[in-house]
């Protein structure tokens, strides 16, 4: 299979007038940054529009002194570019999805400067303002103009048509993201960068290449930029900024993995994606900066994976899926697992039943198969029964991107596990509902039941109630405490190898977890003190899910 990579392209053929759309001010380094260095270098002229006034970075400021504040930031960033042409238009932060102006505050914009090329972030970011930002960008952009326009990622890399080679400006970009101090989390803002520009380094094979920054093309013409292996990117991006998705007998599907040290049950893996009848689009494995030769495996074995190598290993499962996830470009989107395989037929028969479901089926879920499963479980009647459910299982299931999208992917402050019953809880508020699909099997190499150990204790315990609280009913959270007691803790192991517990699979073993695991009565305490520091945010995100979908984290 050939590499899904484009060659890189000089930076000296980019036009020399360049316009930036940043929804905030940073994104403009985060996504361009090492080009826009190149620009300031040339001597060119830039300009960067920064749309909203950054209120959300510091809630609890005044608005007036967080915008000035992130603007100074901006400033003094563009400076070490070699840029000093901004502008601020200064719209509500987080609240661009509601400009009815801002297409056409674009378009003044657009004309007043008159750019021979636009950097636009692109129609697949996880924020809301982005992608709003992106969608008025491409309806401006996209008619009666010979402008080049290269759209960038800020959560992750887009599929890129037009790679360029940035490492000699780096150090550039890294001081310019360094001016962004009154943002808690800069520092992992310069690890996320250094994780999304070094990502394509591995498939190059000069080895003076070691930055590089990625665009996705606007323009019809960029659909041979693959060879044929993502056709359909342009298609995918208009669709995604119209809301609609292209026509085909089957939609196409990217597969998304996050994995840690796995490197030998990642390649079983990957053979089976490869194997399947009907072959995924595209293949994306986040590589939590393993240590076991894991994303040297990958680029030598299997060129045709997009991987995105993180630059330390304490990045939650959460925050590497969503990584994963911000980068697919195809309607459907496959959530796995490092450590499952899949038969040959999987990605038919879900496509087709996704096919064959109401609009308001968001993901197909797959019955997984894990080692030491009792037979009486595999059997079991409920298991196999075909039903809509509040959950879905992250090792094995099938989604449609845009609803993902929709939902703001995973909660990061989960961390890891319990994140799918969240997640779900969105989709329902959007109208969504998830399909457990029994006639397709995940084979996953995890052990049955709750994983023993302290870390899986303190985030079931802990994240089953920072969930419920931001999305049970008030009637269902007040009864909780209870029905955990007597359905959970003293569930009797029977009734879970029976095939009793259906969907909160993630709760079969939580007694013997509790007794076997040391300490842990202290674990728990630590759960409830980090849930009750956590009532502000789940309150502060609170919708109560009035689905008839919807089930407390027990059945």
């Amino acid at each position: 299979m050939k590499s899904l990579f484009p060659p890189i392209r000089e930076l000296d053929s980019l036009p020399r007038r360049v316009l930036v759309i940043a929804p905030h001010s940073d994104d403009e380094i985060i996504g361009c940054g090492g080009v826009l260095a190149f620009h300031g270098s040339r001597g060119d002229a830039v300009r960067v529009l920064v749309l909203t006034d950054g209120a959300q970075g510091d809630p609890g400021a005044k608005t007036e002194d967080v915008t000035r504040v992130r603007r100074e930031e901006s400033r003094r960033a563009g400076e070490l570019l070699g840029i000093d042409d901004h502008r601020f238009l200064g719209l509500p932060d987080g609240g661009l999805a509601d400009c009815a102006e801002l297409a056409d505050r674009l378009q003044a914009e657009i004309e007043e400067f008159d750019p021979e090329l636009v950097y636009a972030p692109s129609p697949q970011e996880m924020h809301s303002d982005h992608r709003a930002a992106s969608r008025a960008a491409i309806r401006v952009l996209s008619t009666g103009s010979e402008r080049e326009v290269l759209l960038f990622g800020v959560n992750a890399q887009v599929t890129a048509t037009a790679v360029f080679d940035t490492t000699a400006y780096w150090d550039k970009k890294q001081a310019a993201l360094e001016c962004f101090a009154s943002q808690i989390s800069y520092h992992d803002l310069v690890e996320k960068c250094i994780a999304l520009d070094r990502a394509r380094t591995v498939n190059i094979e000069d080895p003076a290449v070691r930055y590089v920054e990625g665009f996705a093309r606007l323009g019809r013409d960029t659909a041979n930029a693959y060879e044929g292996h993502v056709g359909g990117l342009l298609d995918s991006l208009f669709a995604s900024a119209n809301g609609s998705a292209p026509a085909a007998d089957r939609p196409a599907a990217t597969a998304v993995i996050s994995t840690w040290n796995k490197m030998e049950v990642v390649r079983d893996n990957l053979l089976s994606l490869r194997a399947q009848e009907h072959p995924f689009q595209s293949i994306v494995v986040v590589d939590n900066a393993s240590s076991d030769g894991t994303a040297e495996m990958i680029a030598a074995e299997f060129p045709e994976v997009r991987l995105i190598v993180m630059p330390h290993d304490k990045y939650g499962a959460c925050e590497t899926f969503n990584i994963g996830f911000a980068s697919v470009t195809t309607p459907l989107v496959a959530i796995l697992d490092d450590d499952i395989t899949l038969p040959r037929d999987w990605l038919r028969k879900t496509t087709d039943r996704m096919m064959a479901e109401p609009e308001t089926t968001a993901v197909v879920s797959t019955k997984v198969v894990e080692p030491g499963m009792p037979d009486s479980f595999i059997h079991s009647e409920e298991v196999n029964r075909e039903r809509y459910m509040s959950t879905f299982r992250g090792c094995g299931s099938l989604a449609k991107t845009e609803a993902l999208r929709q939902a703001g992917f995973y909660d990061e402050r989960l961390f890891i596990y319990g994140n799918e019953r969240d997640l779900t809880c969105r989709l329902l508020n959007l109208g969504y509902r998830v399909l457990q699909y029994p006639e397709v099997e995940t084979h996953h190499k995890t052990p049955f039941g709750i994983q023993m150990g302290k870390r899986s204790l303190y985030f079931h315990a802990r994240n089953a109630w920072l969930s419920m609280l931001k999305y049970a009913p008030l009637e269902d959270l007040m009864r909780m405490p209870a029905l955990v007691f007597s359905k959970v803790l003293l569930r009797s192991g029977d009734q879970e190898v029976e095939g009793k517990v259906t969907d909160a699979t993630g709760t079969i073993g939580i007694g013997k977890s509790l007794r076997s695991t040391p300490g842990a009565p202290w674990i728990l305490v630590k759960a409830a003190a980090s849930v009750l520091y956590n009532i502000p945010y789940c309150m502060k995100h609170r919708q109560p899910v009035q689905s008839p979908d919807f089930e407390l984290p027990l059945k």
